[in-house]
């Protein structure tokens, strides 16, 4: 899909990796925030599908795009957007492995990879930062509510009250 300059610059960003053939899922609490998770989160993550060693080719799409390059894993784009490039994610197994687990949601008119919340939770847990604690427990509430609305049945049953029985007269 071609991207227009008054794109956003992430866009224009997932845009240049879908053209240069590197493959990528959105990642980290984006991906969250993507998925229903309200939370804040300072940067974005992108979990890039190539070996580490090939990170030149990411940075090399990033100055096509006039980003500033903090460190092989970190950019700014042009509207100071921060990014950070991840070539493994504590806790899930490889990018190829996990690639087929992505949900693909809609982003500015295009579709886009983002990693699920069960393996964000996953990799937060393994991963064990304060920050992340909170954030498994935002990601398990969003969860624990869908379930609950998936089955309507279930959460009848968990109301107040509804595990009470009437007694039978004699």
């Amino acid at each position: 899909m071609a991207t227009r300059a008054e794109s956003p610059a992430l866009v224009q960003l997932l845009d240049a990796l879908n053209e240069a053939s590197i493959p990528f899922m959105l990642a980290g609490m984006s991906a969250a925030n993507l998925q229903g998770v309200l939370a804040t989160t300072v940067d974005v993550d992108i979990w890039i599908g190539l070996p580490s060693r090939q990170y030149m080719r990411v940075v090399n799409v990033c100055h096509r795009l006039g980003a500033t390059l903090r460190s092989p894993n970190k950019v700014y784009l042009a509207d100071d957007t921060p990014v950070d490039f991840i070539y493994e994610v504590t806790g899930l197994a490889s990018f190829q492995r996990e690639m087929p687990k992505a949900r693909w949601l809609d982003f500015h008119g295009r579709r886009i990879p983002v990693m699920p919340l069960e393996l964000i939770r996953r990799s937060k847990i393994a991963a064990d930062r304060d920050k992340d604690k909170l954030h498994v427990l935002l990601i398990n509430q969003l969860l624990k509510c869908r379930r609950a609305a998936a089955s309507p049945g279930k959460a009848a049953a968990r109301q107040p009250g509804a595990h009470k029985r009437r007694r039978r007269r004699p």
